[in-house]
């Protein structure tokens, strides 16, 4: 599984507040379940969870060790005792058949070269009956203001370098497909659109570009798709698009939830 750090930490500019990463699917959580959060990260998410299913028990996996300890500090700060974490992967998850009620997936199908494999491992760790809930943000609907040509190379160079960790930026909108081949039935999707619109925002979502673009420059040189004073120019262009007045992003997020037979 080739699943990049850097993308994982965001290679877009949305604001996946841990609010609204979750909304489509607590509405259909039940005090007492089982549940697993899978790459969950720091466990923000994973801990907002947890309270929802009290006195359920939620596990939270994640491929870093370094994710897992500060997931683990996290949720001892926030005083919630009914969840655990491993470090695990999606695609060979370390539980019995039919342990789970339900799963969460935020933000990792995208990423992955074989989503498919693990929506089928993650069916085999499901109760008969269980739910599935999965969020990702499709970069085919990206949009971006005030427009210029550096800014459109920037979202193309995110795109494509993805696409060279082996993860599909447009996978949101495959959701149900995807879902329904690892033998989900009743699949429902939705989106939301998640926005930065005052100065505070957009200035962050620009020195975040400006980050990853720095994080990506050895790879992309060796790759010869930019040289090492355009990788400087585009950096430069974000931060300064982040300070525009009238700077604005926006980007969809689709969710998907469905049941297992």
């Amino acid at each position: 599984m080739v699943i990049s750090t850097l993308l994982i930490a965001h290679i877009s500019f949305s604001n996946s507040t841990n609010g609204m990463a979750s909304t489509f699917f607590i509405p259909l959580l039940k005090s007492g379940m089982n549940l697993l959060d899978c790459e969950c990260g720091s466990g923000t998410i994973t801990a907002g969870l947890a309270k929802v299913v009290a006195p359920g028990l939620v596990t939270g996996v994640d491929l870093e060790l370094g994710q897992i300890e500060k997931a683990r500090v996290y949720a001892q700060e926030q005083g919630i005792s009914n969840i655990s974490f491993r470090v695990a992967s999606i695609y060979e998850l370390p539980f019995p058949d039919e342990t789970f009620d339900a799963v969460f997936i935020h933000a990792l199908l995208q990423h992955l070269q074989t989503p498919l494999k693990a929506l089928r491992e993650i069916n085999r760790v499901l109760k008969p009956g269980g739910i599935i809930g999965v969020r990702d943000d499709d970069q085919g609907g990206f949009i971006l203001a005030p427009y210029s040509p550096q800014m459109e190379r920037i979202i193309d160079f995110l795109k494509q370098f993805m696409r060279h960790n082996g993860g599909d930026p447009c996978v949101g909108r495959r959701h149900r497909e995807l879902l329904r081949q690892a033998g989900f039935i009743n699949v429902q999707a939705s989106a939301t659109c998640e926005y930065d619109g005052i100065l505070e925002e957009t200035q962050k979502r620009g020195n975040l570009a400006a980050k990853l673009l720095g994080q990506m420059i050895e790879t992309v040189i060796d790759l010869g798709w930019a040289s090492a004073d355009e990788m400087e120019e585009l950096a430069d262009a974000a931060r300064k698009w982040g300070e525009h007045p009238d700077a604005f992003d926006a980007i969809i997020w689709y969710e998907a939830v469905g049941w297992k037979v």
